[in-house]
């Protein structure tokens, strides 16, 4: 019903590739497969040493990005170079997509290794939210722990969950009351660090927009270039439709120092 997807690259396989890491040690009833995609890849006799200790314990694809890259240009009509600012960064996502073959999609980055929780009520209220709401184009959770920007009292922020501050933050942009969900925050932005999707919407996505038009609003590194998460962002805004929060404390925690 779902696959798990994570991206891996020379600079962070070796650290995430073992038997503790949270992507073989996730589980729900309805992630029926697992696929690890693999970017800008040098050490490859490394990669594939592990890669086969790890296989005969989990269950689990390995794709690698260079293999794809003329079937993924041509079906999502990418013109993309080697030479494009954030190539390495933009070109992983698609390559996972164009492997999926589930009816649902649910990408995990791998920085997220250290401490994560999602629940299987996440994905049982997305189901209803992307197949019934024609507004909701990815649903996610939150990247701070119990849902909080913070708890520091002198903070106007403070006790505001993740959720009601970027659907506040969205409503004055747009200048606009959203019609409120009783399990989700709305917004526009999209990060790629997590989201989850229907496969065959995702796919049917174009791609290709102005990346002007998501520049008011995406706020994403600039070595990026016109990344993934900058074109969703386009297609939110081209299309009026939304990236939703899960209300609830479902969490993801990126960028971990050790």
């Amino acid at each position: 019903m779902i696959t798990l997807n994570t991206i891996v690259y020379e600079g962070n396989f070796e650290k995430f590739l073992n038997e503790n890491c949270w992507f073989f040690r996730f589980t729900s009833k309805y992630i029926t497969k697992k696929i690890i995609t693999v970017n800008n890849l040098n050490s490859k006799e490394t990669f594939e040493s592990k890669i086969s200790y790890l296989k005969k314990i989990f269950d689990f694809e390995v794709y690698f990005v260079d293999d794809f890259l003329d079937v993924t240009k041509k079906f999502f009509k990418l013109n993309i170079s080697l030479t494009d600012t954030g190539y390495y960064y933009t070109i992983p996502y698609f390559v996972s997509l164009i492997n999926t073959e589930t009816d649902y999609f649910f990408n995990v980055a791998t920085d997220c290794m250290d401490d994560i929780q999602i629940s299987d009520d996440f994905f049982e209220k997305s189901f209803v939210e992307l197949n019934e709401n024609d507004l909701c184009s990815t649903t996610m959770v939150s990247w701070c722990k119990n849902n909080e920007i913070t708890q520091d009292p002198y903070s106007p922020h403070f006790g505001i969950t993740i959720g009601e501050y970027e659907e506040s933050e969205s409503e004055k942009k747009l200048n606009t009351n959203f019609l409120k969900s009783q399990n989700f925050f709305i917004r526009y932005n999209f990060t790629d660090q997590l989201f989850f999707g229907k496969t065959n919407d995702l796919k049917k996505i174009d791609y290709n927009i102005d990346e002007n038009i998501s520049s008011n609003w995406y706020t994403g590194p600039q070595y990026g270039g016109n990344c993934f998460e900058k074109r969703m962002v386009g297609h939110h805004i081209k299309n009026k439709v939304y990236n939703l929060v899960y209300k609830k404390n479902d969490y993801f925690l990126h960028d971990i120092k050790k």
